[in-house]
């Protein structure tokens, strides 16, 4: 008995490239990209593995390659600021806002708490080892904080605290 290992669910590297090309069509709704896409992803895999085993791979690396292509064609923009006006302390919500001043308000701990947190990503576990106090305290200390900068901020910016019945 020879057994023959099946390569592509009997399908020829023709065929293969043809439903690949109809695939990445139906993602980009373009022919000539369509044909560019499907040829990258053929070109990928033959690179990478010699050969396309199937249609599963195939239609995997299309989609990836279409995704990659969208995100490096998209066009972000920028004016230049030179020209621009400054806006008035009045236009600029915050803008009479001390950070200096508002983190002055919190204590010592959470000052640093929340610092480490948010300016330097440090967990309330690794906080709490680095100011010799518990997980729970850091958690309080931070979530304090937090309400102390929400109310300053809300102040500043015109939001009042939700009235509770």
């Amino acid at each position: 008995m020879n057994k023959s290992k099946p390569t592509r669910a009997n399908h020829t590297d023709k065929e293969l490239l043809h439903e690949g090309t109809r695939f990445a069509l139906s993602l980009t709704r373009n022919k000539a990209d369509a044909e560019d896409i499907a040829q990258s992803a053929w070109m990928k895999l033959s690179r990478k593995y010699g050969q396309v085993e199937g249609k599963n791979i195939l239609f995997r690396t299309i989609k990836n390659t279409f995704i990659d292509q969208v995100r490096r064609n998209r066009v972000v923009s920028f004016s230049s600021l030179e020209n621009a006006p400054e806006p008035s302390r009045s236009e600029t919500p915050g803008y009479g806002l001390d950070l200096d001043l508002t983190l002055s308000m919190l204590s010592q701990a959470e000052r640093t708490a929340i610092q480490l947190n948010v300016l330097e990503g440090y967990t309330a576990i690794e906080i709490g080892k680095k100011m010799g106090m518990p997980r729970g305290t850091v958690l309080s200390h931070m979530s304090r904080a937090r309400n102390k900068l929400r109310e300053a901020f809300g102040q500043e910016l015109g939001y009042r605290k939700a009235q509770t019945a």
